[in-house]
């Protein structure tokens, strides 16, 4: 029984430094990010072209998802509303799916298989070659080099593809309203135009930051903790996306917690 107890104690006590020292890096990594010094050339052009990787490269499958899901989604929105007579809601009803729920989250999910994946086996295999050990022999600010272009990518590529995702979802969606209802652009475009208010955009935006934040950070710091030896990087990209995608989750709650509140 003191046995089961003590075990229970050290796994307890395990949890929680893991935690702090994931604490302790994120704190370090934001003062980074609000450090001037930090932005200098070399950062600065591996920034640009982590930005090219992680939202440029996928544009043109991002559009067409798109416009599917825009189409799809949305034309089943309004059919249902008018089915059950809420017409006169659809305007509203469809900002807060494409803004606020549907347009972040699955940029997120989009991105995180794409782009957090790679990170986090990069990360991995730079700490099992010991490249970050290197670095850190020059004096060369791994974190400024390595860790602050992804972040900072990920925040702005998942706020701008969001954005992007539901000005086409919502476009998409005309084209069931035209076949279906048949309606014209410009009494969709009221429609919606009316419906969007400032609340819907600030909350599209510090979720997509939110978002962006956190598919970056967590294959980052996964990749770092990466024991040595190569057959620990498949573990530690396991471990980093199943903890990604109990944090994304988390946000996601947290975010309808906060709109109900």
């Amino acid at each position: 029984m003191f046995g089961f107890l003590q075990s229970i104690g050290d796994k307890t006590i395990k949890i929680f430094f893991s935690f702090y020292e994931a604490i302790v890096f994120i704190g370090i990594c934001l003062i980074h990010m609000i450090n001037p010094k930090s932005y200098n050339p070399a950062m600065r052009v591996v920034l640009v072209k982590q930005i090219y990787f992680t939202s440029i490269g996928i544009l043109p499958i991002f559009s067409f998802m798109a416009i599917l899901f825009g189409t799809i989604f949305i034309g089943i929105i309004i059919y249902f509303a008018t089915l059950y007579g809420l017409e006169d809601d659809i305007g509203e009803i469809l900002v807060t799916f494409a803004i606020k729920e549907f347009s972040p989250f699955f940029t997120t999910l989009l991105i995180a298989l794409r782009s957090s994946t790679a990170i986090n086996t990069e990360i991995a295999v730079m700490k099992v070659n010991k490249e970050i050990d290197s670095l850190r022999a020059f004096k060369i600010d791994f974190i400024d080099y390595l860790f602050l272009p992804r972040i900072i990518s990920g925040v702005v590529s998942v706020t701008a593809l969001s954005t992007l995702f539901a000005i086409i979802m919502l476009l998409g969606g005309y084209l069931f309203t035209l076949f279906y209802m048949n309606m014209d652009f410009h009494t969709y475009k009221s429609i919606l135009i009316s419906a969007i208010d400032f609340e819907d955009l600030a909350v599209l935006i510090l979720k997509a930051m939110s978002f962006g934040f956190v598919i970056m950070m967590i294959p980052i710091y996964s990749g770092l903790k990466t024991a040595h030896g190569y057959t620990a990087i498949p573990i530690s990209v396991l471990n980093g996306m199943m903890k990604l995608f109990i944090a994304i989750f988390f946000v996601e709650v947290l975010s309808l917690l906060i709109q109900w509140i």
